[in-house]
């Protein structure tokens, strides 16, 4: 179905992104004739697009009615939720509304893809946890949450039809080391308010207990940092500068000197500063000095925790950064978890780190130096009692995720329960939620400089050559189809030439083979000589090589009789 345009007595649902999947998230909600956007992240290239790195939601459903939309709302700067605003704001071209750290993020980006943040078009508002403001026909209350990232905020969304709360991501936590502690009492009184329905992260529904404070980490980082006596290296996600910062400190405080290593560790530290954050910080070792430290006194703080090929701690490892080595009796530490899709590339890693003789440090339930930012069972059922929702829409998950929780949150007296899903309209009423159809959703890529459809056949045959191999055949003819030359043959990736030595050579004897029926074809249908001769290699080739490589055959007509067969 089309996007609707919504009255006065509607407030809809509808996600483009995060729904049935880890990132990616873009919601959309529709009253009285706008839509109000929250969120709008990237996710990862997986192993059916290997030659993709950044994935963003497909916006053509909303892409036509940019005149409907009232503004752009970030619950805060991780890239699942903020990642792909400079590339689709172009599109949207709708006023845009953030912390002011996430907006420091976001505008960092915009110049970093030559975005003029100073556009007469390009509005960036910054909000503030506590307040309340409108987008044009929604009223937005800013609820602070906490998360592995500075600033993160809860959306409480009100219309004319009632109130919604969008949690964002979020966990528990009263003592964040940075910023101010979940807000307990504000979220406790949203009970008063007859909240139509909550729409809630799902990512650790699977995970029993509480995902734990930020606090919880520090003494066993501590124990692991002063028992060694060479370098220790801590790799975490450089997002969390509240990890950053608990780190810092009990390097510092065990005598330590502190590094950090990888360009967005940098970026970042540099953005939370010009916010105000981390000014306590004790004086930091550049990376070209960190070698005239000694190594019981230097602690390295880098990127690199998911096994990033560019990552710091993967070019350390591989012996390719300049200034800084790994070497054997050093301790590296992974205060991080493992993003799913991620476990070959940190497997991988971790061998190397392993190979060089240093000791690898995994968060587990005896050694914990690693908390989720997302909320387990107990912080879920807490937050019901908290909130106590007519209903409840579960988002940010794969669909299992979101399907358990939906069951979950039923088990616990929210009879309204549902799982989102990538395209699915919901219309919220103070009775039910009622999905009322489906609009056009999916994914694009970033290839080179250019947006494009996952779908899209570029992306297929480079999927082909990738695991296939190409053929490309230039035959040589006049104007009777006679043959005026040997074909040209070029194979590449078909098969190991140490194992068939001349692929070409068989090639060569399909074609010639095929040289009478050639001649017989209407020699003004060039296109059934491709056809059939195409059909005849597809099947030859994958007799003998069990293959089907992507064939280019191109005929070149020239003006000369005489013919070479």
């Amino acid at each position: 179905m089309e996007l609707v345009t919504p009255k006065k007595t509607d407030f809809y649902f509808l996600p483009l992104g995060g729904s049935g999947e880890i990132g990616m998230n873009l919601n959309l909600y529709g009253h009285d004739g706008q839509w109000l956007i929250v969120d709008c992240g990237i996710t990862f290239g997986d192993i059916d697009h290997p030659s993709v790195d950044i994935v963003l939601p497909d916006i053509s459903s909303i892409e036509k009615h940019t005149d409907k939309i009232s503004g752009l709302i970030l619950t805060h700067a991780h890239e699942d939720h903020i990642g792909a605003v400079h590339y689709l704001w172009p599109y949207l071209k709708c006023p845009i509304y953030a912390t002011k750290f996430a907006a420091e993020v976001l505008k960092f980006k915009f110049r970093e893809n030559n975005i003029d943040i100073n556009d007469d078009e390009l509005e960036i508002n910054i909000i503030e946890t506590d307040t309340i403001f409108s987008v044009g026909v929604f009223d937005i209350e800013v609820i602070n949450m906490t998360h592995s990232i500075l600033e993160p905020t809860g959306l409480l969304i009100s219309t004319k039809v009632g109130t919604l709360f969008h949690t964002g991501d979020w966990k528990i936590d009263f003592n964040p080391q940075i910023g101010k502690a979940i807000d307990k009492k504000r979220l406790k009184e949203l009970e008063k308010k007859n909240i139509l329905a909550m729409v809630c992260d799902s990512t650790n529904i699977f995970v029993k207990g509480n995902s734990g404070s930020e606090e919880e980490v520090i003494d066993k980082l501590r124990e692991e940092i002063r028992e060694s006596k060479n370098r220790v290296f801590v790799t975490t996600f450089a997002s969390n500068i509240m990890r950053l910062k608990t780190i810092v400190s009990i390097g510092h405080s065990l005598g330590r000197k502190i590094a950090f290593a990888g360009r967005s560790m940098h970026r970042m530290l540099e953005i939370a500063n010009n916010c105000g954050y981390l000014s306590d910080l004790p004086p930091l070792i550049k990376e070209k000095d960190i070698n005239k430290v000694a190594k019981k006194d230097i602690l390295i703080i880098c990127t690199g925790s998911q096994g990033e090929p560019r990552g710091a701690l993967n070019r350390i490892a591989n012996g390719d950064h300049q200034k800084i080595s790994l070497n054997k009796g050093d301790k590296v530490i992974f205060s991080s978890r493992v993003i799913p899709g991620n476990e070959k590339y940190i497997s991988r890693l971790q061998n190397k780190i392993s190979d060089k003789g240093a000791e690898i440090v995994l968060s587990s339930q005896d050694i914990k130096i690693h908390v989720s930012g997302h909320p387990a069972r107990d912080e879920l059922e807490q937050m019901y009692n908290w909130v106590k929702p007519n209903a409840l829409i579960a988002v940010h998950g794969e669909t299992r995720h979101l399907n358990a929780h939906a069951e979950f949150a039923k088990q616990h007296q929210i009879k309204n329960a549902i799982p989102a899903k990538n395209g699915s309209m919901f219309a919220i009423t103070d009775k039910l939620i009622k999905l009322i159809g489906e609009v056009e959703s999916g994914r694009l890529v970033i290839d080179g400089n250019y947006i494009i459809n996952r779908n899209s056949e570029v992306l297929k045959t480079r999927h082909k050559m990738m695991y296939n191999g190409v053929i490309n055949i230039v035959l040589f003819l006049n104007k009777e189809n006679m043959f005026l030359s040997k074909p040209s043959i070029f194979v590449d990736g078909v098969v190991d030439k140490n194992i068939d030595e001349n692929p070409e050579e068989f090639l060569m004897e399909i074609i010639m083979s095929q040289v009478r029926e050639i001649e017989k074809i209407d020699s003004t249908n060039k296109s059934k000589i491709t056809e059939e001769l195409v059909s005849e290699l597809k099947r030859k080739i994958k007799s003998k090589f069990l293959k089907k490589p992507l064939i280019n055959l191109k005929i070149e007509v020239i003006e000369k009789k005489r013919a070479y067969v």
